[in-house]
């Protein structure tokens, strides 16, 4: 199922999560100066992980985008609150999860930008959601009051055998 998005009220689609469990997990302000140290984080757990380079520079991004979007949805009145971002990784896939507290909202609803329009004539927004689209393989959403709950996979390349 590429792309997905999920009903909040059918779990049928629900990502089946490794029964190993997560390798990397962070709880969050939700600000946005605690992405550096995430990026961070997620950078050397990548690297222990074996990602290519390619591959710790899509996750950051997908995590930024859509914590930062979580951040000005979900908690526009400022309020605090937390996110909490968990990594699985193992030979043939990412599993990434993040859930917060904040006001329900799906980044999946954002329309997908017109790229064909003259840069200057594109509307603000959406390009961030676009590129988690375009790097991971599965998204999906789902709101469990009180959380919003986003999960992506993306699968990794197999080591060619020699």
């Amino acid at each position: 199922m590429n792309g997905q998005r999920m009903n909040p009220a059918d779990d049928s689609n629900i990502i089946d999560l490794p029964d190993q469990g997560w390798h990397f997990s962070k709880r969050l302000a939700n600000t946005i100066e605690a992405l550096p140290p995430l990026a961070e984080a997620v950078e050397l757990f990548g690297q222990q992980s074996g990602w290519h380079d390619a591959i710790v520079m899509q996750v950051n991004l997908v995590l930024e985008e859509l914590i930062v979007n979580a951040i000005n949805n979900g908690y526009a009145d400022g309020r605090p609150g937390h996110i909490n971002v968990q990594i699985h990784s193992n030979a043939k896939a990412v599993t990434l999860r993040i859930t917060d507290d904040g006001d329900a909202f799906d980044p999946f609803t954002v329309a997908t930008p017109d790229l064909t329009l003259a840069i200057e004539d594109r509307p603000i927004g959406g390009l961030g959601i676009y590129l988690v689209r375009k790097f991971m393989d599965d998204y999906r959403y789902c709101y469990d009051k009180p959380y919003n709950q986003v999960t992506l996979s993306k699968r990794l390349a197999l080591p060619s055998q020699e």
